[in-house]
């Protein structure tokens, strides 16, 4: 749980964001499954509307997180914006041991200034100048790099 206040962020609208894409770009494009799985290949919009790729702004008390280390000293503040849920659809389409994680394909993106798998199908994500659309044609990308499966 975050032991922190934060500051007064709202999520950014188009188009004052700074997303270089919006998921709806990306809709079309196809996302193929990983092994043992073998579904049918899903576009992008198939796998949002199953509601097992979605991103929603964080609650405010959830937005920072203190960083200790491995001797429990502070670090520093971790701070989050938005979470991702990668539900059990979103599972058939990335592999827990690739060569790439989904966590860090994420982390890759332009706008992507952090990201911490909080849990099996939860990304806590710090892009504070995207927009949910934005995030999402992020993670969509996360899912459509090869090295993650």
């Amino acid at each position: 749980m975050s032991d922190h206040h934060t500051d007064a962020w709202t999520p950014p609208r188009r188009p004052a964001c700074t997303c270089p894409e919006h998921v709806a770009d990306l809709h079309e494009l196809v996302v193929p499954s990983v092994p043992p799985h073998h579904l049918p290949p899903t576009t992008v919009r198939e796998l949002r509307d199953t509601g097992d790729l979605s991103v929603q702004p964080l609650p405010e008390r959830e937005r920072r997180w203190t960083v200790h280390d491995e001797a429990g000293d502070v670090t520093g503040v971790d701070a989050f914006q938005w979470v991702l849920w990668a539900g059990d659809a979103a599972r058939c389409f990335y592999d827990d041991d690739a060569e790439l994680a989904l966590d860090d394909s994420l982390r890759q993106r332009e706008g992507i200034a952090g990201v911490s798998w909080m849990d099996r199908e939860v990304l806590y994500v710090a892009a504070p100048t995207m927009c949910a659309d934005g995030v999402l044609a992020a993670a969509a990308r996360a899912l459509l790099d090869p090295r993650v499966r």
